[in-house]
C-alpha cells in the first residue's frame, strides 16, 4: 500500500486533499523493477504518468550516446508534459537501482486533471516550466548552430587568403635564393653605374596588370611574342619565360633597347635575370600583403560584428553593422547572390545593442539566401521614417505562404521544409524579441511571389523603455512578452 504522505511529497500532488490522494492511490498500479530495466524508451508515446516511489532512475538520450545525462531520486513524477501534449518521451528512463514505481493511466490522469483544481494548477505550472526550459534549450541550440555556421564560414573565408600568404611566402624563399644568385652574377658582370640605375628603375616598374578584357589580352600576347623574339635575338636565356613577366609589369622592347645597346650580351643577360627575380619577388610580396590585408579585414569585421571588447550598448552607424554582417556571411553570398545597397547615409547614429542587432541582420539575410536557394538578388535599403530609422531587406525568392506570414515570429514556428534539419523555428522569434523588446522597434514582413521584404524600424531617439504592444504577424507592430 502506497503511503499517502509520500504521494503528498511530490510537487504535482502537494496541494491535493486527502480524499483526492486516496482516490489517486486507488487508481495507481504498483510494480517493482530491477536495476538496469528500461521503464520508458526515447520516442515512445507516454500513456501513463510514472511515479518513482523508491530508488533512482537515470535519463539517457541517443544524441548523447546513451550516456546518463541526469539522475533522479524518489519521490519524483515523470511524463506530465508528454501526457498533456500527447508527444513522445524525449529520453530513455532506466532504473539505476532496484525501484518501486507506480503508474497512473491516462484516463485516470485526465479525470483527476478535470476534477481537481489544485492538480490542474500544478500541471499548468509544470507545463509553464517545461515550455520555458524547452524554449531556452532551443535558443541555446539555435545560438550554437549559428555559431558553428559562422565558424565554418569564417574558416572558409580565411582559407583562401591564408593559402595565398603561405604560397607566396614559400615561393619567396626560393625567390630570395634566386635573387641572391642573380645579384652575384650581376656583380661579376661589372655593369656600369648608369646601367645599374636603369635596372633599379625597371625593377620598380608598374604592378602586374589584372582584369584585362579580351582585346587587352590579345595585345598582351602580341607584346610578349614581340619581346620574346627581341630577347632571343639579344641572347637572353629562356626568353619565352622572361617576356611574359616583363610585359606584365609594363616593360617592353622600347624600355630595354637603350640598355641593351650599351651592354655586352653577358651583361645584358645578367641584368635581365636580376630584373626578373626582383620583379617576381615584389609580386610575391604584394600577393602576401593582399592576403594579409584580407585576413585583417575579416578579423576586423568579425570583431566589429560581435562587438568584442566593447560595451553591450553602443552608439553605432547601423550601416557598419550591416556591412560587417555581409562580410561575415560572404561565403554564403558568393554562391550566386547579388547584393544591391541603397543606403541613406544621412541617418544619425543609434544607441543600440550592436551585436544583438547584427544577429537580426544575420537571421534575415540567412533566411533570404535559403529562400532563393543561394541564387538571386538581395536588396538592402535604409531610410528615415517618422522618428525612426527603417531597414528593408528584400529578396526575389518564391515568397512565403500567406497562411504562414502571421506566425513567422512565433516560437518554434518554421515555414521551411522538414528536410532542413537546422530549421528550429526560433531565429525570427529571437530577432523579433531583439528588435521589439530590447530596442522598442518593430519588425514586419510583406511577401508575394518574387519579392519578400522584412522591414525593421528602430527609434531615432534611443531605445524605448516601454515597447508598444502589438500582435505578432505582418504589417503590424510586433511584440512579445
Amino acid at each position: 500500500m502506497i503511503d499517502l504522505e509520500k504521494l503528498g511529497m511530490m510537487p504535482v500532488f502537494a496541494e491535493l486533499t486527502r480524499e483526492s490522494l486516496q482516490w489517486l492511490r486507488d487508481n495507481l498500479a504498483e510494480s517493482a523493477v530491477k536495476a538496469g530495466e528500461v521503464l520508458i524508451d526515447e520516442g515512445e508515446m507516454c500513456t501513463s504518468l510514472l511515479l518513482l516511489l523508491n530508488g533512482e532512475l537515470t535519463s539517457t538520450r541517443r544524441a548523447e550516446g546513451h550516456l546518463p545525462s541526469e539522475r533522479y531520486m524518489a519521490p519524483e513524477v515523470f511524463g506530465t508534459p508528454c501526457l498533456v501534449a500527447a508527444i513522445p518521451y524525449p529520453s530513455t528512463l532506466r532504473a539505476a537501482t532496484d525501484c518501486d514505481i507506480a503508474w497512473l493511466a491516462e484516463p485516470a490522469f485526465r479525470e483527476l486533471f478535470m476534477s481537481s483544481g489544485p492538480f490542474n494548477q500544478a500541471v499548468a505550472r509544470v507545463m509553464a516550466d517545461w515550455l520555458t526550459t524547452l524554449e531556452a534549450a532551443g535558443q541555446n541550440r539555435e545560438k550554437l548552430a549559428a555559431l558553428g555556421k559562422l565558424a565554418a564560414g569564417l574558416a572558409h573565408e580565411l582559407n583562401n587568403p591564408v593559402s595565398a600568404v603561405i604560397r607566396a611566402l614559400d615561393c619567396m624563399l626560393d625567390g630570395l635564393d634566386a635573387l641572391e644568385d642573380a645579384s652575384l652574377a650581376l656583380g661579376r658582370s661589372a655593369l656600369p653605374r648608369d646601367a645599374l640605375d636603369a635596372l633599379r628603375i625597371l625593377a620598380r616598374s608598374k604592378g602586374v596588370q589584372t582584369g584585362m578584357t579580351g582585346a587587352n589580352s590579345l595585345r598582351q600576347s602580341e607584346a610578349e611574342a614581340q619581346l620574346g623574339d627581341w630577347l632571343g635575338a639579344h641572347r637572353v636565356a629562356r626568353p619565352w619565360l622572361a617576356a611574359p613577366c616583363l610585359v606584365a609589369h609594363g616593360i617592353g622592347v622600347d624600355d630595354l633597347m637603350r640598355l641593351g645597346s650599351n651592354l655586352s650580351a653577358e651583361q645584358f643577360d645578367a641584368g635581365i635575370r636580376w630584373t626578373l627575380e626582383a620583379l617576381e619577388l615584389h609580386s610575391l610580396m604584394q600577393e602576401a600583403m593582399r592576403g594579409s590585408a584580407r585576413i585583417a579585414d575579416i578579423v576586423r569585421a568579425t570583431k566589429a560584428y560581435s562587438y568584442m571588447d566593447q560595451a553591450p550598448q553602443q552608439e553605432v552607424d547601423m550601416h557598419d553593422g550591416i556591412e560587417d554582417t555581409l562580410i561575415v556571411m560572404a561565403h554564403e553570398l558568393k554562391r550566386g547572390v547579388t547584393v544591391t545597397r541603397d543606403y541613406d547615409r544621412g541617418l544619425p547614429r543609434l544607441q543600440v545593442y550592436g551585436s544583438e542587432l547584427n544577429q537580426v541582420w544575420t537571421r534575415i539575410v540567412e533566411n533570404a539566401i535559403d529562400a532563393m536557394n543561394g541564387q538571386g538578388e538581395l536588396t538592402i535599403r535604409t531610410r528615415r521614417g517618422t522618428d525612426c530609422a527603417v531597414v528593408e531587406i528584400s529578396d526575389n525568392g518564391p515568397g512565403i505562404a500567406p497562411q504562414a506570414v502571421p506566425h513567422l515570429f512565433e516560437p518554434f514556428f518554421t515555414s521551411k521544409p522538414a528536410n532542413k534539419g537546422h530549421a528550429r523555428g526560433l531565429g525570427l522569434h529571437i530577432a523579433h524579441r531583439i528588435v521589439v523588446s530590447r530596442h522598442g522597434g518593430t519588425i514586419q514582413v510583406d511577401s508575394r511571389p518574387g519579392q519578400t521584404t522584412f522591414r525593421v524600424t528602430l527609434p531615432l531617439g534611443g531605445m524605448a523603455t516601454t515597447p508598444v504592444t502589438g500582435r505578432i504577424g505582418s504589417n503590424r507592430s510586433n511584440n512579445s512578452s
